[in-house]
């Protein structure tokens, strides 16, 4: 017998060997258990708010408008107001705007507070 086949035949006997020898193990999986559901936290959403606007110099006088006549019978007239932006005063015309159930139109003003002018206003709130 050749060196080779000598050597294959002692690789192969200690693979059976090994291989008789060899216990397997049974296993068995078993998976954790499902975490509980996250609890539904149903929220009303923030009533949104407005950016502060504020002066240091009182506004000029509301301007009189015309009212032209309204689109409907349910719409509300939302009246002009001054906007302080970039330390200036511009008038932002009023408008009408679609009723809404429930709600009640809060126009813009500016109050002084504490030697500052803020304006605030020009939302629906409920009724």
């Amino acid at each position: 017998m050749t060196m080779t086949k000598r050597v294959a035949l002692t690789g192969a006997a200690i693979l059976v060997v090994t291989g008789c020898a060899t216990r397997t193990r049974e296993v068995v999986y078993t998976p954790a258990p499902a975490p509980a559901p996250a609890p539904i936290i149903v929220q009303q959403p923030a009533p949104q708010q407005q950016p502060v606007v504020v002066a240091t110099v009182a506004p000029p006088a509301p301007r009189v408008e015309t009212q032209p006549p309204a689109p409907s019978p349910g719409h509300v007239w939302v009246p002009g107001h001054w906007n302080y932006t970039n330390g200036q005063y511009d008038w932002v015309q009023g408008r009408w705007e679609a009723a809404r159930s429930g709600y009640v139109y809060e126009p813009y003003r500016w109050d002084n507070v504490g030697g500052q002018w803020q304006l605030r206003g020009g939302t629906w709130r409920p009724n």
